[in-house]
Order: C-alpha cells, then sequence, then structure tokens
C-alpha cells in the first residue's frame, strides 16, 4: 500500500481551499476572519489504515471451521439484535421532537406529514432535507449535513415538477416545502449572500399565496404558514434595509381576523413593520437628519409603551440575588419568563428600541443634544433588561437548574437540546446589546463573559463566534447586528 503522507486535521473549508487552519476552537481563525460557520477539525486516528492481513486470515479460518462443525438441532443459529436507527430517520424524529413540538411550534403545520409514507414526495425530501440540516448543526456531524443536501437537491427537483404542473400547484404543501426548503439554507448557510439569493425561496411561496389566493387559508395549518412566510419576509427585508413587501402587509391584514391584535407580540410586528420602511428610507438617503431622528423617537416612544403596558400574564418577574450569587448577575437582580418564547419576544423589541437609539445618537450633529443624551440613556436601560433575561436561561447552580436531566448536581451534568436552544437565543439580544453606543463598559465586559461561558459550558460555537466579534471590533469598524443575527442562522432560530 502506498503511503500517501498523514491526513490533514483541518476544516473542510480550509482542506478545500488548500489554507493553512490554525486549528483553534470553537472555529479556526480563516472561518471567522470572514464570518462563515467553522464546522471542527477531523479525528485523524479514525482515518489512519492498519494491516489486517493478517485478521482476514484468521476471519477466514474460523468461518471455514464452523461450517465443518455440525451444529445442535435445538439450538438457535443466530442472536437477535437491534437494527441500527437509519441517520435520516434519527434526524426527522429530532426536527419534530424539539424543534416544531418545543422550539418553534409555529411549524406545528408539518405534524400531518411526519410519515414519509403519507406525505407527498416532494414535501417528504423537504422536510428531510431540514431535519439533517437541523441534526447537524446540534451534533456537527458532516454525514448528516452532506445526506441533506441530497435531500435538498431532491426536493428542489420534485417541488420544480410539482411546480409545472397546474393541477397540483395550488397546493398548500407546495407553499410548506418552499418554506422547508428555505429553512435548510438558513440553517447550513452563513455566507454572505445577494438579496436575490436571500429571497428566492420566500418570494417563491408569496407567488404561491398569490396564485392560491389569501381566502383559502384560514385553518389554523394554514394561518401558521403565512405567519412564518411573513416573518421571513420581514426578516429579510428588515436585515437589508428594504421595504416591506405588499405582499406581507396583504397577509397582515389576513390574519389580523384570527389573531388576537391586543398580543405584544403582534403590537410588536407592527412596529417591526414600520421601522423597516424606514430603515429603507434612511438608506436611501431620502430623510434629512431631523426627520429621521424624529420618526425614530415615534417609532421607540410606541415600544417603549408595549413594554410598560404589557399585561401581567406576559410580563416577567424580577427576582434579587443575594451577594454570594451576585456574580451571577449584572446588577444583582435577573428576571423570569413563562417560556422560551416570551423571552425571545421581549428581547426582540429591546433588540428593536436598541437599533432605534443608535440611530438616533449617530444622526445627532452634537452628542450633548438632549435628544442624544435620553437615547444613551434608554440604551442603557435596556441592555440591562437584556441581561437580566440571562441568568434565568445559563445559571445551571440557580434559576436554570430545573432545566437539568434528572439526577443531574449543579457541578457535574450534561445539557438537553431544549436547554442548549434556550440559550442560543440569547445570542442576538447579548450582542446588540454590547454592540450599542449606550452599552456600559461594565455590562460590554459582563456580555462576552456570557458569550464565552455559553460557548464553553453549553457548547454553543455561535456563543464563541459572536464574542470573538466583540473582543475585535472597535467603535470605528462596528459589525452590524443584522450581519451577526445571519451569522448564527437568521430566523431559522426564532422562536
Amino acid at each position: 500500500m502506498v503511503f500517501r503522507g498523514k491526513p490533514s486535521k483541518a476544516c473542510q473549508r480550509c482542506r478545500d481551499r488548500k489554507l493553512r487552519c490554525n486549528l483553534q476552537r470553537p472555529s479556526c481563525s480563516s472561518c471567522l476572519r470572514i464570518g462563515v460557520r467553522c464546522y471542527g477539525y477531523r479525528d485523524t486516528d479514525v482515518l489512519r489504515i492498519s494491516n489486517e492481513t493478517e485478521f482476514v486470515h484468521m476471519k477466514a479460518i474460523s468461518a471455514e471451521k464452523r461450517v465443518m462443525t455440525p451444529k445442535r438441532a435445538n439450538k438457535a443459529s443466530f442472536k437477535l439484535s437491534h437494527l441500527p436507527l437509519d441517520l435520516q430517520a434519527q434526524a426527522r424524529q429530532l426536527f419534530f421532537a424539539y424543534y416544531i413540538a418545543d422550539f418553534s411550534r409555529v411549524w406545528d403545520f408539518l405534524y400531518p406529514h411526519f410519515d414519509p409514507k403519507t406525505a407527498p414526495e416532494h414535501l417528504s425530501l423537504s422536510i428531510d432535507a431540514a431535519s439533517l440540516a437541523f441534526l447537524s448543526h446540534h451534533v456537527n456531524s458532516p454525514s448528516a449535513q452532506n445526506l441533506g443536501r441530497q435531500k435538498y437537491v431532491g426536493a428542489l427537483r420534485e417541488t420544480n415538477k410539482v411546480l409545472q404542473d397546474p393541477t397540483t400547484l395550488p397546493q398548500t404543501n407546495t407553499l410548506e416545502a418552499s418554506l422547508l426548503l428555505d429553512l435548510f439554507e438558513r440553517i447550513t448557510d452563513s455566507r454572505p449572500t445577494s438579496v436575490v439569493s436571500q429571497r428566492a425561496h420566500v418570494d417563491g411561496a408569496l407567488a404561491l399565496v398569490r396564485l392560491r389566493g389569501l381566502q383559502h387559508f384560514t385553518d389554523p395549518g394554514g394561518l401558521k404558514a403565512l405567519t412564518r412566510l411573513a416573518l421571513n419576509s420581514v426578516v429579510i427585508s428588515i436585515t437589508n434595509r428594504e421595504s416591506i413587501p405588499e405582499d406581507v402587509t396583504k397577509i397582515r391584514e389576513h390574519t389580523a381576523n384570527y389573531t388576537d391584535v391586543s398580543h405584544p407580540k403582534w403590537l410588536l410586528s407592527g412596529i417591526t413593520l414600520k421601522v423597516t420602511d424606514l430603515l429603507s428610507e434612511i438608506t436611501k438617503s431620502v430623510l434629512t437628519a431631523e426627520e429621521k431622528v424624529r420618526r425614530c423617537v415615534v417609532l421607540e416612544r410606541q415600544l417603549e409603551i408595549i413594554d410598560n403596558e404589557a399585561p401581567p400574564k406576559w410580563s416577567y418577574d424580577r427576582i434579587y440575588v443575594t451577594e454570594e450569587q451576585e456574580d451571577t448577575t449584572l446588577d444583582g437582580y435577573y428576571d423570569v419568563y413563562a417560556s422560551r418564547v416570551d423571552t425571545q419576544m421581549w428581547n426582540v423589541l429591546r433588540f428593536i428600541r436598541i437599533v432605534l437609539c443608535d440611530e438616533i445618537i449617530e444622526s445627532c450633529a452634537n452628542t450633548n443634544d438632549k435628544t442624544s443624551q435620553h437615547a444613551m440613556e434608554t440604551a442603557a436601560l435596556v441592555v440591562r433588561e437584556v441581561c437580566a433575561t440571562v441568568p434565568q436561561m445559563t445559571d445551571c447552580n440557580g434559576p436554570a437548574r430545573h432545566k437539568l436531566p434528572p439526577g443531574s448536581s449543579a457541578n457535574m451534568h450534561t445539557h438537553t437540546l431544549s436547554h442548549f436552544l434556550d440559550t442560543y437565543i440569547l445570542l442576538l439580544g447579548l450582542y446588540a446589546a454590547a454592540w450599542s453606543r449606550g452599552c456600559p463598559e461594565k455590562a460590554r465586559i459582563w456580555i462576552i463573559k456570557q458569550l464565552d461561558r455559553i460557548a464553553e459550558h453549553f457548547g454553543v460555537k455561535e456563543a464563541a463566534t459572536v464574542a470573538a466579534i466583540l473582543k475585535m471590533q472597535d467603535a470605528r469598524a462596528r459589525t452590524g447586528p443584522w450581519d451577526v443575527y445571519r451569522l448564527i442562522g437568521s430566523y431559522a432560530f426564532a422562536a
């Protein structure tokens, strides 16, 4: 056998490009520098090839002896064992059990299609692709990633066939397949892409909705699919500072007939549409500095009203800690929310307030201006509120102890996938808080420390990436929060 050298330990991207990989954990410098996800390093011991000629020879002799030796008729000639579960089946079960049932329940319109034998081919392949992408993201499995890409290509091919058939084109499952294909891309591809590429599946899904007609989306599953589609489109628009598509406005008007419009989340989504259009106008330079500040102030005030007037059902409890526990919090207290969804909703509200405050500060020529000072103070307040959401998810010796598996101790324990996702939703809010011009230095140091802990203790590699970005940037060259949002999976991880 020819010796071809030792196999490289480098990550996949560095091997493909023949780059020198510095093997840093959790992400090599090459991947970190261009802002893409590093999928880890190869275990070269697994790849070593040894000479097993003697082993094969002995195995053949043993087999020959077994054939020549007569067996007793009253004994079974085989031993029963469990068959290994197919990777695709594992991914599908994980996706439905954790992503849909636990993390992002708006996707529960997929429950009727859990069984691949009864689901349409294009939809089943799309579910497999998204499921394998989710599995690969969590356990860093190249096998799941490669199989997921194969399923994605197959789903694209089958979906295109369906789109060419006028009898099947308007069906809801075609819309669902488009959403899943978009989800696959959000999970697997964090690289900067063109707006056209980002919007491909979303715009296709919007076209399907127009073709079928909103009046046919009245059942719970159809309304949730519409809600998910509208969310995806809004995030792409605000990320690229584009105005809201008219189709999204029409979807919102339609779903308002079936939604509690007094819910803070509904009110927040309405203001988010206005903020998106405002950021689009700011980018096009069609507003004066005075008009820009005025409109930012108005929208920020509307978000503050939602915060102050939220009913107790949607609010949170503030817990003050003892002196011995103060190192786990920023200001000696933490907040407890009813669910992960509520936590993320409030942090999205705070995130948008931070973005608006930053626009105000940037537009005010004089930093001593009263409006600018108020924006700085507001941002500092919101930063502390974001930080107060962290201990309930991360303090395994305190408020997060109930999230540990049964029988776990505070010092020695593992974490469930559900707990992993709890910490994941904190990343965007923490980055925006530390990125804010109004963030106190004490809070910024604390946030980086928490991100490092989430990366090390919970194994969330994206937390290490976010922390590294904060450590490297300065006031003159700041990475925008929407760029970081794309890097950590965008709306794929919106609860």
